[in-house]
C-alpha cells in the first residue's frame, strides 16, 4: 500500500503499485474490497516501476471522488481526477502532465 484516503461515506480508497500498474481499491468501513480499478502506463511495462515502488503516488479525497498524483518521470508528475461508481469502479474525468517550466535568463 502506497497511500489511502477516507471518504465522507466511510469508505476508503487505497492505492497499490506494481511496475506500470497503479491499482485503486475501494474498501468499505469493514475492510471489504468493493471494487478494483487498474491504471496502466501507456509507455510500457517498466516506465514507472522504480518510482512507483518508492511511493511516488498520492491520493486526495474530494467527496467520493479522488485526485491521484503520481510521478511520471524524474521531472514531471501526472495529476488525474477520478470519479467512482460501484458498477464501473474508478473512471478518469481528466488528467494533466505537469512539467517544470524552463527559465531563461536574458543576456
Amino acid at each position: 500500500m502506497i497511500d489511502a484516503v477516507a471518504h465522507p461515506s466511510g469508505q476508503y480508497t487505497v492505492v497499490l503499485a506494481d511496475g506500470s500498474v497503479v491499482r485503486l481499491l475501494r474498501i468499505d468501513a469493514r475492510g471489504k474490497v468493493l471494487k478494483k480499478s487498474d491504471f496502466r502506463d501507456p509507455r510500457g511495462d517498466s516506465a514507472l516501476s522504480s518510482r512507483l515502488r518508492q511511493g511516488a503516488v498520492r491520493l486526495r479525497a474530494i467527496g467520493e471522488a479522488v485526485t491521484m498524483v503520481l510521478r511520471a518521470n524524474a521531472e514531471a508528475v501526472m495529476v488525474c481526477r477520478l470519479s467512482f461508481c460501484l458498477a464501473r469502479g474508478y473512471r478518469k474525468l481528466w488528467s494533466s502532465l505537469v512539467t517544470p517550466g524552463r527559465h531563461r535568463v536574458a543576456a
